[in-house]
């Protein structure tokens, strides 16, 4: 499997992945993590997610660090709409965990299914995924439409959460629709 070692790139994002020296910068607050990635990092954001970003390099690739974790930032404006994360699963080889997270101020713009839709490319283009498997509450209508977006299925409903699965077969069947 390979880590993400350079930044994604979408019509309106670039999704940075989380480096050593992001995560320290998270650690130290917002003000020293808006300096680090050189934009602005929105309060309702980093309130919500700069304590993920700062535990988001891990040993889970392998014997040296990788990020777990990409920004989305606004390429235009130069602000922090959101992050996505992604890990490599417990459960099996080349199956992959993400999950997304988009400020209040930036949310039904669609701007989870851009940046997670290029994380998603790069997870089965480039890193080897063959399954990637996201988890959201059941109650969270947004997520569950954006998952769909994305071409997820429902696998499974224990209790609150509901699990989605994309595969490579179901991925491209969803864009050949």
């Amino acid at each position: 499997m390979r880590a993400l070692d350079h930044p994604l790139f979408t019509p309106r994002l670039k999704l940075a992945p989380v480096t050593a020296e992001m995560a320290e910068a998270a650690r130290a607050g917002q003000a020293a993590f808006a300096g680090v990635i050189g934009a602005d990092a929105p309060a309702d954001w980093c309130q919500a997610s700069l304590g993920l970003v700062a535990r988001s390099i891990a040993h889970v690739w392998g014997p040296a660090a990788a990020p777990t974790r990409a920004i989305a930032i606004h390429r235009g404006e130069g602000v922090v709409v959101g992050d996505v994360r992604f890990e490599p699963s417990l459960r099996a080889a080349r199956e992959f965990e993400i999950g997304y997270g988009i400020a209040r101020s930036r949310r039904r713009q669609g701007y989870a299914v851009e940046a997670a839709g290029a994380v998603i490319d790069w997870l089965f283009d480039e890193a080897g995924a063959e399954t990637i498997l996201a988890g959201c509450d059941a109650a969270n209508l947004a997520s569950v439409r954006t998952l769909r977006r994305l071409g997820f299925w429902l696998d499974s409903n224990p209790g609150k959460t509901f699990w989605w699965v994309l595969d490579a077969e179901l991925r491209s069947t969803d864009r050949a629709i």
